[in-house]
């Protein structure tokens, strides 16, 4: 009873399935009808063009084919025959060994054959093999479009960091500039040295250096974007100039205990590891019930003809008379009885499989925990660094606004508030580095539990 209502559950797993993996067949996205795409329009349409994903659902409908090509062998099956016949001879009737040929007449049948499995055990279980095995591709696929979905928001997210960080740094190539052209003024009025000037121009050659490092970073990006999307269009618009980074910083609304017991419930590897146990213990199942017969209904109907051997063979075959109406009918049963062990030591190795199953199941399970606890524990230390930053950006912000008032009044150099300006961009940019670190780590832990961020703070709210 327990095992009927444990395959009843994986029956309704497969029809949910097929249901969620039918959806993309009914969308027709084309980064045509884009402009200007956002993160939501860089989600669908990388859902319904990327490569891995196509070939993920192409395996679901290699599946759900072995599935169909299951159920139909256990079905009739009726089939065209053509083959020799022999007729024992009223003369060797009483013989206790007949020669073919000798003690028979060779004729020939030409019909319809049909046969059907009348009793197999095993019948069920390659039904049930076969629905387990589709269900773990379907879990392979919504995992590789969860995979897939992750990778575009972590793309999109250092697209949208890696811009601002280069406008950024273009802002400092500009400041540096000013800078230079200040600092070689004075030394011609001889108030700065050669070493002064050296220095600033030190200063402007790695300022443009570190930027044509972050126009690679969005070009990188980009591509890489482009690239999870299924597209080749070198000069799609991507949408990241509404991407505010003070408004992004989001946190997850569960401690790590509640994360465990979510991930326990949802994640397709955990699925998958289940299902894995199920399909080893149907194949103990199978390898048992060889040692059961098979007994097959077997009928054909069609013509006969006796006489091939009492003539020539092709006017035989052309002379009407010679081919008679006839049906056959019968059963068959197939057993083992000997098998030199093989039956033994397969029951043996899908013994064998299980364990291994058993164990991956536990590896799966303690590889999750371990990966969930790393990257929670990994944002809650880049959690503190982003509020240090922030405060640092805060006191950078109000010595830039002390230093410009000061300048305003003449009481500082131009230099100065330079200084001034390079240090709050520079902690600017070391926040888009961490906040970039976050990002990152915030969505491979949403993708461990495979479920929806939207619906994780919507059941906490």
């Amino acid at each position: 009873m327990k095992r009927m209502v444990f395959l009843g559950s994986y029956v309704v797993l497969f029809l949910i399935v097929v249901v969620i993996l039918s959806i993309g067949h009914y969308e027709n996205l084309h980064a045509d009808n884009y402009t200007n795409a956002n993160l939501t329009d860089c989600l669908q349409i990388a859902l319904q063009n990327n490569i891995n994903i196509k070939m993920a659902m192409e395996d679901v409908n290699a599946a759900s084919l072995n599935l169909k090509i299951t159920k139909g062998s256990n079905n009739i099956q009726v089939n065209g025959t053509v083959q020799t016949i022999e007729i024992l001879k009223s003369e060797a009737v009483n013989s206790s060994f007949n020669v073919p040929g000798k003690d028979t007449l060779i004729g020939l049948f030409i019909g319809a054959s049909a046969s059907y499995k009348l009793y197999d055990t095993n019948k069920d279980n390659y039904e049930r093999l076969r629905i387990l095995e589709y269900n773990n591709v379907a879990l392979t696929a919504m995992k590789v479009k969860n995979t897939v979905a992750r990778d575009v928001k972590i793309a999109f997210y250092q697209l949208a960091f890696a811009k601002k960080k280069s406008e950024l740094l273009e802002k400092l190539i500009k400041s540096f500039e000013i800078k230079f052209a200040n600092v070689e003024q004075l030394f011609k009025n001889g108030q700065r040295t050669m070493l002064d000037i050296s220095r600033a121009q030190v200063d402007l050659t790695n300022a443009r250096l570190n930027y044509q490092r972050a126009q690679n970073e969005v070009t990188v990006a980009k591509s890489k974007l482009l690239s999870l999307m299924g597209i080749q269009i070198d000069n799609f618009d991507i949408n990241v100039a509404d991407f505010e980074i003070d408004s992004t910083v989001k946190e997850i609304p569960n401690n790590v205990d509640e994360l465990l017991e979510i991930a326990l419930q949802y994640s397709f590897d955990i699925k998958s590891a289940e299902i894995n146990q199920e399909i080893a213990k149907t194949q103990i199942d199978i390898e048992k019930d060889r040692r059961f017969p098979i007994i097959n209904i077997i009928a054909s109907l069609g013509y006969e003809n006796r006489a091939i051997q009492n003539g020539a063979f092709t006017e035989s075959l052309s002379d009407r008379d010679n081919w008679k109406p006839t049906m056959h009918a019968g059963i068959s049963a197939n057993f083992p009885i000997f098998t030199s062990g093989v039956l033994s030591s397969s029951i043996d190795r899908a013994a064998v499989s299980f364990n291994k199953a058993l164990y991956n199941s536990k590896t799966t399970e303690n590889t999750l925990m371990g990966n969930i606890k790393n990257y929670y524990n990994t944002l809650k230390d880049i959690k503190v660094q982003l509020d240090i930053s922030r405060q640092l950006i805060e006191n950078a912000r109000k010595y830039l606004e002390l230093v410009q008032k000061n300048y305003d009044r003449g009481i500082i150099t131009q230099n100065e508030l330079q200084d001034a300006e390079l240090n709050y961009i520079n902690v600017t940019i070391d926040y888009i580095r961490i906040l970039t670190d976050y990002y990152i780590n915030y969505n491979q832990l949403i993708s461990l539990l495979c479920v929806d961020e939207t619906i994780l703070f919507f059941k906490r709210g």
